[in-house]
This record gives C-alpha cells, sequence and structure tokens, in this order.
C-alpha cells in the first residue's frame, strides 16, 4: 500500500508545478508565488531628517514592522514605460500629454527614455488601457528585493554607480545592467520612481505617527536620477523598501509608470 504522506507531498509538488507553469508575457518578467521580506529596521543615523526638512522625517520610521510577506504569482514589466509607449497611448486615446510635451511631443531622441511627469491618474489610465493594472506596495517591493530581502535591486552594498541616481535626467530603460533585481526587472533603483496603487498609510503593526498618514498622498518606488549631487538622498531613495509619497495629481520629473497584471491559472 503506498503511503498517503507520500501520496500528499506528491500532489502539493505538482500542485506547485503548475501554479508556476505561467505563460511569457512580452515585455514583462514573471513573479513567482510565495514568501519574501518587506520592510526594514534601518534607522536615520545620518540625520537626513534634521537636514531635509520636517515632511522629510520619516525616513526609515514608516517602513516598520518588518515582517514576512506570502504573494501569490504576478507579472511586473521588465523595463519602466517609455515616452513612445506613452505617446502611441495618447495617439491612440486622445487622453492628454504631460504638460511638459511641447506641442504634443517629448524630446527628439527620448523614445525609450521613461515617460515622467505624470499623475497616479495618468499612470492608472495607462496601466488599465494596456491591459495591465499599476502594482501595490507588496508586489513591487518583492520583484525589487527578491526573495533574500536585498537591500537594493542589485543586492546590500550602495554603489551609486549602479543605477541613474546622480545624470540628474533620465536615462533610456535598461541602460543601467547593474540596477537589475533578481527577477530580472530594470531601473528599480534608479532612473523615475513609480506610481504604486496605494495611499500612504502606516503598515500594519506600524507604531509610526505621520500627519501626512490616510487617503490623501499616493505612494511611488523606486529611486530618481533626480538626486544628484546628493548621496545621502540617493543612497536613501535606491533601497528597495523606500517610500516615498506625493499628492496623486503630480510628482514632477519624478513621477513615472511600471505596470503590473495578475497571473491566473487554469
Amino acid at each position: 500500500m503506498v503511503n498517503k504522506r507520500i501520496i500528499f507531498i506528491c500532489l502539493l509538488f505538482l500542485l506547485s508545478c503548475s501554479r508556476e507553469n505561467a505563460p511569457k508575457i512580452e515585455g514583462m518578467v514573471y513573479i513567482p508565488s510565495g514568501e519574501f521580506i518587506m520592510g526594514s529596521e534601518d534607522i536615520d543615523t545620518e540625520g537626513l531628517a534634521k537636514e531635509f526638512g520636517e515632511r522629510r522625517g520619516r525616513f526609515y520610521e514608516d517602513e516598520r514592522p518588518v515582517r514576512k510577506i506570502s504573494l501569490g504569482g504576478f507579472y511586473i514589466d521588465k523595463y519602466e514605460v517609455t515616452n513612445k509607449q506613452y505617446k502611441a497611448f495618447v495617439d491612440a486615446t486622445g487622453y492628454p500629454p504631460p504638460q511638459t510635451w511641447e506641442a504634443g511631443k517629448y524630446t527628439d531622441g527620448q523614445d525609450n527614455h521613461p515617460v515622467n511627469n505624470v499623475t497616479w491618474f495618468d499612470a492608472n489610465t495607462y496601466c488599465t488601457w494596456a491591459g495591465k493594472r499599476l502594482p501595490i506596495e507588496e508586489e513591487w517591493e518583492k520583484a525589487a528585493r527578491g526573495p533574500y530581502g536585498n537591500k537594493y535591486p542589485w543586492g546590500n552594498e550602495y554603489d551609486e554607480n549602479k543605477a541613474n541616481l546622480t545624470k540628474g535626467a533620465t536615462a533610456p530603460v535598461g541602460s543601467y545592467a547593474t540596477d537589475k533585481s533578481y527577477y530580472g526587472a530594470y531601473d528599480m533603483g534608479g532612473n523615475v520612481m513609480e506610481w504604486i496603487d496605494a495611499w500612504y498609510e502606516p503598515y500594519l503593526g506600524s507604531k509610526a505617527e505621520n500627519k501626512d498618514f490616510g487617503k490623501q498622498y499616493k505612494i511611488l518606488r523606486g529611486g530618481s536620477g533626480s538626486v544628484a549631487g546628493h548621496y545621502s538622498l540617493g543612497k536613501l531613495y535606491a533601497r528597495t523598501s523606500f517610500r516615498h509619497y506625493y499628492l496623486p495629481d503630480g510628482a514632477g520629473n519624478d513621477g513615472g509608470i511600471r505596470c503590473a497584471k495578475s497571473f491566473e491559472s487554469k
């Protein structure tokens, strides 16, 4: 008689394999189901809150508590949405282009630069049009830090040259081969921040207090090329656990887009 426990283990293994047999989607990477570490225990040892003002005073505190999160499998864009891709959306729908585009066109030669100066509403509308959606915080953080809790997409040591953090401008998507996450998503440490489908609120179990918590600001994730000359800010922003927040109607040059898509097993 076959051991029932062995049969049960085999069935679980086969079921797990079938769930992860996700078809490839062009331009996206698949993030498998399972646990990952979210949040950080870092503290402001460099006095950044004092240096950069009251609104920056939440440094690190809103990333607690550290905990394990379990997610189902999902897809996320391999690269940030480019000007060329966003222009296709504008042309197809008649949606207003970013206000910084002159005569409805972006700067020549920037086809493959990430679109920026978009609002949360713009980002959400684009992803819906593309048959996708904005990622939630948990998804973005897992895609950026991988299964081992990396502090930066590339590992645990900061290096300002590994991502676009010092140019003061955008760079073509994917042009920093070192700014690549464990799962193969590029520019999660730098280039532009990316809108998330989440309000800026404390995590469950957090003891942090912040007057900005609530349904007024939307989250962005990832570093930005706009921190040129501020080594400390680059080191802070490029971290996979860092939470930016802005009013949903705009984040200026920093606001960009990366879409996600749920995996529906059959």
